[in-house]
């Protein structure tokens, strides 16, 4: 097999559709889903001065004059105190300033009233804002079964389905809302990468099918000083049973792993199990979370890290909680075409050409474009492949001192396809920061992070059984921890390191006859990325020489500061 040939067939294989991907834990914020992003800003307005026609002959190109408005709009005053703008601030921002467009545009069908409110659209995305009321007293959990939003001619633009499929696919397009206890409604947003390239455009947005989700709890006898697996027959729900191991870390405290195991494809999509530690009755938050999607056996995996002294004292007690379907309201509802503008916040917009080579672990890459928004400002970069990305652990923008967290997009605003040439890092700009024409910028990388392939020494996996086995080797002076099983015909190989600086192992082979077979991977989700799961299908051996496909590397000392301007 040639070298592109295997390259492709190992990215198949992480990119396929077998469920094994990495995606953002929704499951502690049911329907309050937020993009997989960090904010350390608070959600608070820009304020900028008037500026026109300045800058002729420099890098800096204005679409048209700008024009700020530095007092509350109208569309801004009828979304303060009801939406929840606390990692949007960026939008906040936009709506402050006046970008944004008030709507208002309702149907009622089946009792219940949907309501557009307001909308905002710029080359970094499109915003609805929605609310519904289904005349309740107080709070319950909502979902849509589906939201479409659809151009003028009736082509869809993006699709998004609730339960599971949302939280799989949630860089298409996503919505969150949130109870609204004074008014007696649900506030939210859908949110979507897609923008338009003409300054207007209209499209139909559409909901379909109200599911109430309730939550279920139930109690758990977890006996802390026992060691092994304690099993939990649920049976019930669509839940078989619950395993439950505490694994005592030492100095890193307690870990509590659990196993549950569905009876079907209902539970699977809707459940987002979560084992809970109470004290007193009130919940206690785990030093760190790590779930994964349920396998093609319907198996769920989560693992805790809490300390010995918070979970082994008096008042402390454990339960299993889910969702389980409750209320169902059925219908459409479709407030009919929205004519979305962009004029105002294009006006408002600049683009700086930049052209800035830089050199990351796979080659060199480019800033191609310095991007303000009045949702925030893009800086896109170019890179020599799709499926490269520069990632750094902080990505910041300093302007004049002050450094703005930055996350990464989805690619350059106009396609719902993150694999591109063009990646993009995104930055919210608060309120007392002033960007003006000369305003000095530096784009500050810290800690790169690099992926390498085909690590040369193998692994010997000695008495594979059903039990647990463990190893530990050094992987370019990187402890790593390598525990394997075999489970239902297949081979299950776990990889672990204490070191914070080995990010993990990504996936394995073997050799066959000269070929390499790889391995399935399963991607556990949560603030313990070094921790992987690679699978064998049809396994029947009891020793394996294991190889190192894909790993990954944070460097502390690779950091770049690159001026802007």
């Amino acid at each position: 097999m040639s070298k592109q040939a295997r390259e492709e067939k190992v990215l198949a294989q992480q990119l396929g559709g077998d469920g094994s991907h990495t995606y953002p834990d929704f499951d502690a914020m049911w329907l309050r889903i937020e993009a997989d992003r960090e904010q350390e800003q608070a959600p608070i307005a820009v304020e900028r001065t008037k500026r026109t026609g300045f800058l002729h002959g420099r890098r800096l190109a204005f679409l048209s004059s700008i024009a700020f408005v530095i007092i509350a709009t109208p569309v801004l005053a009828s979304m303060s105190g009801r939406w929840d703008f606390t990692s949007r601030p960026g939008l906040e921002a936009a709506l402050h300033q006046g970008f944004g467009q008030t709507l208002n545009k309702s149907v009622t069908e089946n009792g219940v009233t949907f309501t557009v409110d307001s909308a905002m659209s710029d080359d970094n995305g499109t915003t609805l804002l929605y609310s519904f009321d289904p005349k309740d007293k107080q709070a319950r959990k909502w979902g849509f079964s589906e939201v479409e939003l659809r151009g003028a001619d009736g082509e869809k633009i993006a699709q998004v389905e609730g339960g599971r499929a949302m939280k799989m696919n949630w860089d298409k397009g996503y919505y969150s809302h949130t109870w609204d206890s004074e008014n007696k409604q649900y506030n939210g947003f859908f949110e979507t990468p897609w923008t338009f390239s003409s300054l207007k455009t209209d499209v139909q947005f559409i909901v379909r099918g109200l599911q109430e989700y309730r939550d279920k709890r139930v109690p758990l006898n977890l006996d802390l000083s026992r060691n092994g697996i304690h099993t939990f027959p649920i049976k019930k729900d669509g839940i078989d049973a619950l395993n439950i191991e505490v694994v005592d870390q030492g100095a890193e405290g307690v870990l509590i792993k659990s196993s549950l195991r569905y009876m079907n494809k209902q539970a699977v999509d809707i459940a987002s199990p979560r084992i809970q530690v109470m004290k007193d009755g009130k919940l206690m938050k785990s030093e760190s979370l790590v779930r994964v999607w349920p396998d093609a056996d319907g198996v769920y995996e989560s693992r805790d890290d809490y300390r010995w002294k918070d979970i082994n004292q008096k008042g402390i007690t454990f339960e299993l909680d889910y969702l389980v379907e409750g209320q169902k309201i059925d219908g459409e509802w479709n407030v009919g075409t929205l004519n979305l503008n962009k004029e105002k916040a294009l006006n408002a917009s600049a683009t700086r050409e930049l052209n800035i080579p830089f050199e990351t672990s796979f080659g060199t890459s480019t800033i191609r474009k310095l991007i303000i928004r009045p949702t925030g400002i893009r800086i896109e970069v170019e890179t020599p492949n799709a499926y490269d990305d520069p990632i750094y652990k902080n990505t910041f923008l300093s302007i004049n001192g002050r450094k703005l967290k930055g996350y990464m997009g989805l690619g350059d605003g106009n396609k719902l396809k993150p694999y591109t040439k063009t990646k993009t890092f995104l930055f919210d700009v608060p309120p007392d920061l002033r960007i003006t024409p000369d305003t000095p910028m530096e784009l500050m990388l810290q800690n790169e992070y690099e992926s390498k392939s085909d690590y040369a020494q193998p692994v010997m996996l000695k008495n594979i059984s059903g039990e647990k086995q463990t190893v530990i080797t050094d992987i370019e002076g990187y402890p790593v921890k390598w525990t394997y099983y075999k489970a239902n015909g297949k081979l299950y190989v776990e990889t672990d390191s204490m070191d914070e600086q080995f990010v993990g192992v990504d996936q394995t082979y073997y050799e066959q006859e000269g070929e390499q077979i790889l391995s399935s991977i399963i991607y556990f989700n949560g603030s313990t990325p070094t921790n992987k799961l690679n699978v064998f299908s049809n396994f029947e051996g009891t020793e394996l020489e294991l190889y190192i496909k894909i790993y990954h590397v944070w460097h502390p000392d690779r950091n770049l500061t690159l001026k802007l301007q």
